[in-house]
């Protein structure tokens, strides 16, 4: 149970310029299939052409959709601070309810039937027993479509966290320097044998400097949930990641610019996605 809720609470990233048209088509193409194969509300016994009463559902569907989009979930995105995956579910099944009750209105135009709550209840009730599965399916299928194109929108910034704290990474070697920098110019660090190599950023560009150290030590000196060991040869600050790719057999995440990677081992993929939400 703790693992639903936890899904159901991750962030889940919206463009609310999205191709509703397109999402409509999906739709229609949806019910379509359901009406013309399946055949609800009695249209088993329907003498008539049901092709023609198919693609005037399914056409309706795809009005219905675009105006939920324009009208609807749009701005219903840009009201809200953090669109997580459970506002997704509930926006695609209150579209299915508005798809549903259209449904039940143009079945009236067609069969000439009275427009009632029973007949209202009964295109809700089967809209809801189709909808509720494939609703569930579609979004956790965009959840890790997301999570494998687009982490790093997914994964939680803190940079308020790490803003005017500096951090010292010590150099044991007799002669060395340590580093002291802000926290969140420190990209990301690579262990080199008996050393590690840290990236950072120094007036917009990055810079780098080699220290003796472990990245167990760097880990210890930075103290900062979003530093993260992504894998056995590196760490990487969170708060500075650009784009992330992969699956569950292991990501690359962009940090600084284009020109640097970090790859994220298989084995530390559970704990990378941990972060998310």
């Amino acid at each position: 149970m703790n693992r639903l809720i936890s899904f159901f609470s991750r962030p889940l990233p919206q463009n609310d310029n999205g191709n509703w048209l397109q999402a409509g088509l999906i739709a229609g193409a949806i019910v379509f299939f359901l009406l013309f194969f399946l055949r609800p509300f009695g249209l088993g016994q329907f003498e008539g052409n049901i092709f023609f009463v198919a693609l005037c559902f399914s056409l309706l569907a795809v009005a219905v959709t675009w105006c939920y989009g324009a009208c609807v979930f749009r701005p219903w995105v840009r009201r809200v601070k953090t669109w997580r995956v459970w506002h997704e579910c509930v926006a695609i099944l209150l579209l299915l309810c508005c798809i549903s009750m259209s449904n039940s209105v143009v079945n009236t135009l067609l069969f000439h039937n009275s427009l009632s709550p029973q007949l209202v209840l009964a295109y809700l009730y089967v809209t809801l027993l189709f909808g509720i599965p494939i609703t569930l399916t579609i979004v956790a299928l965009e959840y890790q479509r997301r999570l494998r194109t687009r982490l790093a929108e997914l994964l939680p910034k803190d940079t308020d966290a790490q803003a005017g704290e500096t951090v010292t990474f010590h150099d044991t070697s007799v002669r060395g320097n340590d580093l002291t920098l802000p926290l969140s110019d420190f990209l990301y660090a690579e262990a080199q044998k008996n050393c590690v190599d840290i990236y950072f950023l120094q007036e917009g560009h990055i810079e780098h400097q080699q220290l003796r150290t472990t990245l167990t030590s760097v880990l210890a000196d930075a103290n900062e949930k979003s530093i993260f060991q992504c894998h056995r040869s590196f760490i990487i600050n969170l708060n500075n990641i650009l784009s992330a790719h992969g699956n569950s057999n292991g990501y690359q995440l962009t940090v600084g610019d284009e020109h640097h990677t970090v790859p994220v081992s298989r084995s530390y993929v559970k704990t990378l996605r941990s972060f998310v939400g």
